[in-house]
């Protein structure tokens, strides 16, 4: 598959100049750099980033969700 992004005038010199030093081609230096980030486990934010939107939007206080985790964890230990 082929894909057609535009990149700024400097960015596109930086990779060129990456892709150069490593002694690729810049296509073969993207393509690369895409399968290295798919390959990448998910920080901690950004597995949290869906839970967080939840809570937001439920409203919950800091205290009431603390409150919540509390429970949560003398529920587990019983």
């Amino acid at each position: 598959m082929t894909i057609h992004v535009p990149f700024p005038d400097d960015q596109m010199a930086a990779l060129r100049r990456k892709a150069e030093g490593l002694g690729v081609e810049v296509e073969k230096y993207i393509s690369d750099l895409v399968a290295r980030e798919l390959q990448r486990p998910q920080s901690l934010n950004e597995v949290l980033a869906g839970f967080r939107e939840q809570v937001a939007a439920s409203g919950i206080s800091d205290e009431e969700l603390d409150e919540l985790f509390i429970a949560s964890r003398k529920e587990i230990a019983v």
